[in-house]
C-alpha cells in the first residue's frame, strides 16, 4: 500500500474537493400537482439554475417515505456554488427563470450554507 505524504494528500483534495459554499433550496409541488412537477424542476428547471454564473453542480433529492409527516418539505436540492451563496441565492432570485404553476411559492426556502474547512475525506 502506498501512503500520500500528508501535504500532498491535502493539495489533492483541494485540487479534488475544493471547498464550496452551498445553497439549500428547500421545495413543494402544489397539493396534487407532484406528477406534473418532478420532470420540471428535474428537467427545466435544475438545468437554467446550472446555466447560472457560480452554480457549478446540483444534486436532488426527495423526502423518504418513511420521513415523519411532521417534515415541512418533499424536495431538497443542494447546489454548489463558486464564490457567495448568498450571492447566487440573490441572483438566481433576480434571474427570471420560468417559474411552473406547480411550484408552491409559498413554502419556498433557500439556505446559504458556508464551507467549515476543507473537505474531508475517510
Amino acid at each position: 500500500m502506498t501512503t500520500v505524504p500528508s501535504e500532498m494528500e491535502n493539495e489533492l483534495t483541494e485540487e479534488l474537493l475544493p471547498p464550496r459554499e452551498m445553497l439549500l433550496a428547500l421545495v413543494n409541488p402544489v397539493e396534487g400537482r407532484d406528477e406534473a412537477f418532478r420532470p420540471w424542476y428535474w428537467e427545466t428547471h435544475i438545468p437554467e439554475v446550472l446555466g447560472l454564473p457560480g452554480f457549478v453542480a446540483a444534486q436532488r433529492y426527495r423526502a423518504s417515505t418513511d420521513a415523519p409527516a411532521s417534515v415541512s418539505h418533499r424536495y431538497a436540492t443542494i447546489y454548489a456554488v463558486e464564490g457567495s451563496a448568498s450571492s447566487a441565492r440573490d441572483l438566481l432570485f433576480g434571474a427570471g427563470l420560468g417559474m411552473s404553476p406547480d411550484l408552491d411559492l409559498s413554502s419556498m426556502v433557500f439556505v446559504p450554507f458556508l464551507a467549515e474547512g476543507k473537505p474531508v475525506l475517510p
